[in-house]
């Protein structure tokens, strides 16, 4: 930790710490790394390793051994979750880039969790409604900004009281104050973009089969599925 630091990073550099480092900080660095060279087209955008710690608390706490996820990128959060589910745990996780696939295929081998995470080549708008449920966790780090396609098709594959992690929500907290700390609407998601991201916050908030409740920091929405 420095104090040059902002102070959400010192936080984040102390609790990592204190739980002991990121035992996959390698593939994180790499995905940031790719999205650096391949620009923001490349959709690789990690989860925080804060945010991936408190998931892998919540799969062990659920006793999951079943568990999905939108938007693999390298696989660095499939990583976290293959721990989590443990022996005899599986890990389906989805990305419509070749090149990506490829990538998380070869740091779940590197990480002994080749038979255990299965990487999905596609749109989950796609494949969703041909997997075959139910899962423990379901972990959506595919959407950003604007309502996905597929949340119905996601909840279904839950059995009741699952667990569904929907990360990147932080743009919420600009939508809600007017305060955006960046220019969303320059970064290609148009002027009426806190309209539709207050719009899908309502969505799951109101679905029949789901409990959500918003953490703020790290932002994320957490939902048990009812019934």
């Amino acid at each position: 930790m420095t104090s040059e630091q902002p102070p959400k990073e010192q936080v984040s550099a102390f609790l990592l710490d204190l739980y002991g480092g990121d035992p996959y900080a390698h593939v994180y660095q790499a995905s940031n790394e790719h999205r650096e060279a391949h620009g923001r087209e490349s959709e690789v955008y990690p989860s925080e390793p804060v945010k991936m710690r408190l998931m892998s608390v919540l799969v062990r706490a659920a006793g999951a051994k079943r568990a999905l996820e939108i938007g693999c990128g390298l696989g660095y959060s499939a990583l976290w979750l293959a721990e989590a589910v443990g022996d005899g745990g599986s890990v389906d996780t989805i990305d419509r880039f070749p090149q990506h696939v490829r990538l998380a295929q070869q740091y779940a081998a590197a990480a002994g969790f080749g038979r255990r995470i299965h990487v999905l080549e596609g749109e989950a708008d796609y494949l969703l409604p041909g997997l075959s449920g139910p899962y423990d966790f379901v972990h959506d780090d595919g959407w950003f900004m604007q309502e996905p396609a597929y949340l119905d098709a996601m909840v279904a594959l839950m059995r009741p009281g699952a667990t569904l992690a929907i990360s990147n929500w932080f743009p919420l907290e600009d939508a809600i104050t007017g305060r955006p700390q960046m220019d969303w609407a320059s970064f290609g998601f148009g002027p009426d973009w806190p309209e539709r991201i207050v719009a899908y916050a309502r969505r799951p908030a109101a679905h029949p089969q789901l409990r959500l409740a918003f953490i703020t920091q790290p932002w994320l929405g957490l939902a048990v599925k009812t019934e």
